[in-house]
């Protein structure tokens, strides 16, 4: 029997680090054959999901300044404020909007096109409640800069609600 002492725990896994990427694999066994397997993370195709949220547009950063919430939009080639436009629940934040190209295409042939163009829209899940009516938003070199005043918590003995036994 081998000595496994100088190379430490064997993972069970490690079989499937030798097997190359995972994407080729699911090329050689058919679009289908993960749908009907035991495991949930496979089913629908989810483990080899090709989307993203790399994808989504815009793309977003949140931040938590402990009272506010501020989300930063990457939103290149807005001209004007009739380009985009914000939703704010108390729970979530959507933004809505159209991006034009620098050139049309009717003046020019499109060889690569990577940056997004023309309409868009994305609702963010934020990570706290907010108050839909104190919401601040600027654009600036690109950048939709959003700031969403959180709703205060009232815990304390104020809070505590009378109940009547009659």
């Amino acid at each position: 029997m081998a000595n496994n002492k100088d190379k430490g725990p064997t993972n069970p896994f490690d079989m499937f680090r030798n097997m190359g990427d995972l994407k080729d694999v699911k090329k050689i066994l058919g679009e289908d054959f993960f749908k009907n397997l035991p495991f949930p993370n496979m089913q629908g195709g989810s483990f080899f999901d090709d989307s993203s949220d790399e994808d989504e547009f815009p793309s977003v950063d949140l931040y938590d300044r402990g009272h506010e919430v501020i989300a930063v939009l990457e939103l290149p080639g807005l001209q004007s404020p009739t380009d985009v436009s914000l939703f704010v629940g108390s729970t979530y934040l959507r933004v809505k909007g159209q991006i034009g190209s620098e050139i049309p295409s009717r003046e020019a042939q499109i060889v690569l096109s990577e940056r997004h163009h023309g309409p868009f829209e994305r609702e963010i899940e934020l990570p706290d409640r907010v108050v839909p009516d104190k919401v601040r938003a600027s654009y600036r070199n690109g950048l939709l800069i959003v700031s969403l005043t959180k709703q205060a918590v009232h815990e304390g003995p104020n809070d505590v609600i009378p109940i009547d036994f009659g």
